[in-house]
């Protein structure tokens, strides 16, 4: 006894020296992990530091060459912002390059660089002011060549400079992450062997007393259970970590509601379940994705008073007799049910519904409802991209797409209707007098009327139009697969419209107002946007020249 005892305490204390060791070196090696890590993501902040701060030069060339080229006071603003961005940018380079003194002296380089190519395109613009284009095209020349030649040199050599850096940071990286798996790989199996060499020695030992063979039968019972259980709930999180990964890259809403319903199909084989989501007057769920058969069907349509889950912001668990939510129909007496919500920042995005006649599945509910949580956030995170997505391409006085959307649109449906062979017509409307307008009415007034302009347009278009504020009173209207005779037809109509819109103002009924439009068609006016655009506003400013509120085609158009 006394022996199995002293061989017991030996393989005991070797084995948690063995662990010990094990922990050391994975706390180590997991520091140095860290660490590696951590130098990789600051290369990789340099490298987009430098990425911005040439993209940043780059949009103030763009808007300086727009600015000398169309004279729009826009492209100046753009290039006024791009300039002033660029000293933020020079500090954000000098703070990530602190560590590395070379590479920040090639910073300080690049830097006296862009300024010097910034102060050029200042010099240009001044000549420009004061003696126009053909003044600031003198101004063109080698120097300016040489210097920009010499930014992008400089950059590369610094981003070269930063990618052997990054080569040698990863392999670190690499070389830690296999020092952590030899600890692993070695010491675990030896730990394990020293363990159930001390584990036989007990066993033999308890088997000389009959007394603990039912209590080590127990305990390997429980032991096997455990095991099972802990593999289960790896399994478990490695499909929620896979899952949380593959939610991030879903560009729809649609598409993750289908991503998670497959995944709970998975982890759930033989449960009901139904994701709901709230419409966005948020007055009622609808179910729109399912998958297994339900013990109790839920209705299509759900209103969140009738979901305790919704009611109450959290999971709704109910066992057979219990009280169940009004959505659920059917057999419900006899149902097991759970209703998880979906909510994200305080605002119910749904909840996700399983129902089947046995309990089991709730022993599985955490990962439910962890699922329930990376989905709020997946779906919150969508709508938000869609909402600043509309914000991006909509003017928010009007309503109507914005002028960078009115050219990706008519490049898009101008190369569409050529490849089908197809005809687009396009109008530009202009409001007749409305500088005068504005001078008498003020601007809100004005804005007034831009805006029941904006949702006339829209409410005059069909699906497939797109209607956009060109700027200022100047708006556009794209027509897919139109024929020029029923564009002008179309057109008659809005100016009718208009002359008939009635607007009110703080309690007041503005004056009426009317409109003059020009009509241009491809292919008969050309077939690339700009020459549609030109031949819509010389036929517009034919209209304003013939007497206002009137309808020209483009000369092209009506010769054919």
């Amino acid at each position: 006894m006394k022996r199995v005892k002293a061989r017991t305490q030996t393989g005991l204390l070797i084995a948690a020296l063995i662990f010990l060791a094990i922990g050391v070196g994975v706390v180590l090696g997991a520091q140095r992990l860290i660490k590696d890590s951590e130098w990789v993501s600051h290369t990789n902040a340099v490298i987009g530091q430098l990425d911005e701060l040439e993209a940043g030069l780059r949009d103030a060339e763009s808007a300086q060459r727009g600015y000398l080229l169309t004279g729009d006071a826009n492209y100046l603003a753009d290039y006024r912002n791009a300039r002033d961005r660029l000293p933020r940018s020079y500090e954000r380079l000098s703070e990530l390059m602190a560590d590395n003194r070379q590479q920040a002296v090639r910073a300080k380089i690049l830097q006296s660089q862009i300024e010097l190519r910034v102060a050029q395109m200042g010099e240009t613009l001044a000549r420009y002011e004061s003696g126009g284009l053909a003044a600031a095209q003198s101004m063109v020349g080698k120097e300016i060549m040489d210097v920009s030649s010499a930014i992008r040199r400089q950059k590369a050599q610094m981003v070269e400079i930063e990618r052997v850096l990054l080569v040698e940071r990863a392999a670190s990286t690499h070389r830690s992450a296999a020092t952590l798996r030899t600890i692993a790989l070695l010491g675990v199996p030896l730990g394990l062997a020293v363990i159930g060499a001390v584990y036989w020695l007990l066993v033999m030992e308890v088997r000389r007393r009959a007394q603990a063979e039912t209590a080590t039968a127990d305990a390997n019972k429980q032991l096997h259970t455990g095991v099972a259980r802990l593999k289960r709930n790896s399994a478990d999180l490695r499909s929620l970590s896979r899952y949380g990964s593959m939610l991030q890259s879903c560009v729809e809403p649609a598409e993750a509601l289908q991503l998670t319903s497959r995944m709970l199909a998975t982890l759930l084989p033989g449960i009901g379940g139904t994701i709901y989501r709230m419409r966005n007057s948020q007055d009622h769920a609808e179910a729109l994705a399912h998958w297994g058969e339900h013990a109790a069907r839920g209705t299509d349509l759900v209103a969140p008073e009738d979901c305790w889950a919704l009611r109450r912001g959290q999971a709704h668990i109910v066992e057979v007799g219990g009280l169940h939510c009004a959505h659920v129909a059917g057999s419900a007496a006899e149902a097991v049910t759970a209703c998880i919500p979906l909510a994200a920042q305080g605002v119910q995005l749904g909840f996700i519904y399983l129902s089947d006649r046995d309990a089991g599945f709730l022993s599985r509910i955490e990962i439910v409802e962890a699922a329930a949580e990376q989905l709020s956030m997946a779906l919150s995170n969508l709508y938000l991209q869609e909402r600043l997505r509309m914000q991006s391409i909509r003017e928010p006085l009007t309503g109507l797409f914005n002028r960078r959307y009115l050219e990706e649109a008519m490049a898009r449906e101008l190369s569409r209707c050529a490849r089908r062979q197809l005809p687009l017509s396009l109008l530009i409307l202009d409001l007749d007098r409305f500088k005068a307008f504005n001078d008498v009415h003020g601007h809100a007034g004005g804005d007034a009327l831009l805006s029941a302009f904006g949702k006339l347009l829209q409410e005059m278009s069909r699906g497939e139009d797109i209607a956009c504020r060109y700027g200022g009173e100047e708006f556009t209207l794209i027509m897919p697969e139109t024929e020029p005779e029923t564009a002008t037809q179309r057109a008659e109509a809005v100016r009718d419209a208009v002359e008939n819109m009635r607007v009110r103002h703080l309690g007041a009924e503005l004056p009426k107002v009317t409109v003059s439009i020009g009509v241009a068609a491809f292919p008969g006016d050309g077939d690339a946007p700009e020459e549609l655009l030109r031949a819509a506003d010389e036929a517009l400013y034919r209209a304003k020249r013939n007497g206002r509120n009137r309808v020209e085609r483009a000369e092209r158009t009506i010769r054919a």
